[in-house]
């Protein structure tokens, strides 16, 4: 998490949350940091602006006719004044302004991800201003960016599917019905979680043996710019167990238990990208369970498990940085403000409030 003091030459400001992540519909609290070390900087309004923008990127064709598509989506910005000064002189002093406003319910989850030829990414930040009034004086400004994860709109529960088919050989051999029904311990994972997979097998009105089971986990990432979409699946892992022989069967408490350590297979230092919703960007991830029966059944419909799992964005160990503030830092801390973004009339209350204090006041 990028976080600075932004200096000039008459003081310097920060923006922090108090939490580097949130979940979408979160009620999100941080501090504005000010410190005037030098008289003369004119202005009088304290800016609070957050930002959610989208971005999408992918290639197709070779040479001469390849084509790159883009695509841009500011989906969530809201830009509100939460202090308003008397005074157009700054005074020296030090000072901090909470501030709390509710994240939206329904906004997409952080994403980040490059490839050669497809990248996107959903990025947040909040952004403070102290807005100069004096012709060449650039404002004081400060943003940080912060992560929202995926929320969580159904409780972490077990998911549990059953299918039964009609196996077919040859595409004209009935070779009677298989069923399996499997039970997923969550629904809502980090990688590096392992999950742990209950499989009931009851092979015994079928003539075919199930050579062995494919259990995989996929994930499925859909790009957009304009009309154009681009769409990618790909394996991250697969793991093979034993199948079962012809009329026999596995239930009860003789079910298969399988556990899948959740990250690439191939390259398990890369972090898995999270689930996500927007509107140019949309990752999901899947469980699935397929029997490899013997022999050809292409005109059958195999008894195939899938469920739709999340991925939680995972938090790296060194978003987190400290704020260095100044050796001397002994501030006024104001009272907080609650931004409501539907609502603006709340804010001149709370900035009628603050003006009672308002340490830019001309004394009398």
């Amino acid at each position: 998490m990028h976080l600075a003091y932004r200096k000039s030459e008459f003081g310097e400001i920060a923006i922090r949350t108090d939490k580097p992540f949130y979940f979408a519909g979160d009620l999100a609290k941080g501090n504005i940091y000010l410190n005037i070390c030098k008289e003369g900087y004119q202005g009088n309004i304290l800016q609070f602006t957050i930002v959610g923008k989208e971005k999408s990127e992918w290639e197709e064709g070779r040479g001469d006719d390849q084509i790159t598509y883009r695509g841009k989506n500011k989906f969530y910005s809201q830009s509100v004044p939460i202090y308003r000064f008397q005074n157009q002189i700054a005074q020296i002093g030090q000072y901090v302004f909470p501030f709390q406003f509710q994240l939206h319910p329904n906004i997409p989850g952080s994403f980040d991800y490059k490839n050669i030829h497809e990248n996107g990414s959903i990025t947040y930040k909040v952004k403070t201003k102290f807005t100069s009034t004096q012709q060449n004086k650039p404002s004081m400004r400060s943003k940080q960016e912060f992560l929202v994860r995926e929320p969580i709109k159904q409780e972490v529960i077990s998911q549990q599917l059953e299918r039964t088919s009609n196996i077919y050989a040859c595409c004209c051999f009935n070779k009677g019905t298989s069923r399996l029904k499997c039970f997923c311990d969550k629904n809502h994972y980090l990688q590096g979680d392992t999950a742990l997979l209950t499989m009931e097998i009851d092979n015994s009105n079928c003539n075919l043996n199930i050579e062995y089971f494919e259990i995989e986990l996929i994930k499925q990432l859909i790009l957009k710019a304009d009309a154009n979409t681009h769409k990618n699946t790909q394996k991250i892992l697969t793991q093979r167990i034993p199948g079962i022989q012809a009329r026999s069967k596995q239930v009860g408490s003789e079910s298969r238990i399988v556990q899948l350590i959740l990250m690439n297979q191939k390259r398990p230092q890369l972090v898995l990208t999270p689930t996500t919703n927007g509107t140019l960007l949309n990752q999901q991830y899947y469980l699935k369970v397929t029997p490899k029966f013997q022999g050809c059944i292409c005109c059958s419909a195999n008894p195939v498990i899938q469920f739709q799992i999340i991925m939680l964005y995972l938090i790296p160990p060194d978003y987190i940085q400290p704020l260095q503030q100044p050796s001397d830092w002994k501030p006024q801390t104001f009272e907080p403000v609650l931004i409501n973004f539907d609502q603006q009339n709340y804010l001149n209350i709370a900035n009628k409030q603050m003006q009672q204090n308002d340490p830019f006041m001309n004394e009398k």
